[in-house]
């Protein structure tokens, strides 16, 4: 396992007063697919860089990725801008990327932006793996 990184940052409530919100990425190495374990908000603009640096990271070693979903919260315009960037260092790279356990609402405004289309998705990390390790047989 690789490690843990974090953002934090603040976002109002609708009673003007503060709480803690963050992003945070979890990952393992399984051979030549890195899973990228997603738990949070995925909103800003730090959080998603967050995500597209540790990608690239780890496709740039030659890994293919799993992105797992299934703690994300929610995702905004930056984060799918950077679901973009990451589709597009990938194919550039001759890497592949996968979606797992993305909940519904995540996975509706992914089809709704036409950015599903750039990735598979899986229901469970262990399909996405055994997906990852056929195609790359």
């Amino acid at each position: 396992m690789r490690g843990c990184s974090a953002v934090a940052v603040l976002a109002k409530s609708d009673n003007d007063s503060f709480r803690n919100l963050s992003f945070s990425t979890n990952t393992e190495s399984l051979g030549n697919i890195t899973v990228i374990h997603c738990s949070g908000r995925l909103c800003f603009q730090g959080e998603a860089q967050l995500l597209a640096e540790t990608a690239q990271e780890f496709m740039s070693a030659g890994n293919d990725l799993v992105l797992d979903f299934g703690a994300l919260n929610l995702l905004d315009s930056a984060g799918i801008g950077q679901l973009v960037l990451i589709s597009m260092q990938a194919r550039a790279l001759g890497r592949k990327v996968c979606i797992a356990c993305a909940s519904d609402r995540v996975r509706y405004l992914l089809e709704l932006t036409n950015v599903a289309s750039l990735f598979e998705f899986f229901g469970s990390v262990s399909v996405a793996l055994e997906a990852c390790s056929s195609n790359a047989a």
